[in-house]
């Protein structure tokens, strides 16, 4: 008998081989959801907008990064003063279906998850001053646990 081909059941990283990154064609599973008013799908989109003691984020999720402001020094910062009304509008231009990102805030006990394409809108008060780390919450890609950034909250004077 001949052997014509041995494969594990399940195949195993040293099994995998290396191609140029242009030889691959992706194909997007979802588009955007531009139907929603507060999707951005580009960086230069991102903002945060004050509208009294509301504050409104649109930022983005992709793989290893939030942005939040892209004009920033710090795009990955979320700035606020205590007692504000905060909407976290994100959008997640992933595009891929397994490319699903969360954004959490442990210290308000906030979690929600972003599937491709979507936004999602996150709403809360800023009641603790201080600053936040924040994070994304669903595993995504290898460079998931680069996916941080932090909400500072002035307080009160």
């Amino acid at each position: 008998m001949e052997i014509i081909q041995s494969a594990p059941v399940d195949p195993e990283p040293h099994y995998a081989q290396m191609i140029k990154a242009d030889k691959i064609k992706t194909i997007p599973i979802y588009d955007i959801d531009k139907k929603n008013p507060a999707a951005v799908t580009k960086a230069e989109e991102t903002r945060i907008e004050r509208k009294g003691n509301e504050v409104h984020v649109y930022g983005l999720a992709m793989r290893s990064k939030f942005i939040f402001d892209a004009k920033a020094k710090r795009p990955d910062v979320i700035e606020v003063n205590e007692g504000d009304k905060v909407f976290i509008h994100l959008t997640n231009v992933d595009l891929d279906q397994d490319i699903t990102h969360g954004f959490g805030i442990n210290k308000y006990d906030l979690n929600m998850e972003v599937q491709p394409g979507q936004t999602n809108t996150l709403e809360f008060t800023a009641n603790k001053a201080g600053t936040f780390p924040l994070y994304c919450t669903n595993f995504c890609s290898a460079l998931h646990q680069e996916m941080t950034g932090y909400l500072l909250v002035k307080p009160k004077k």
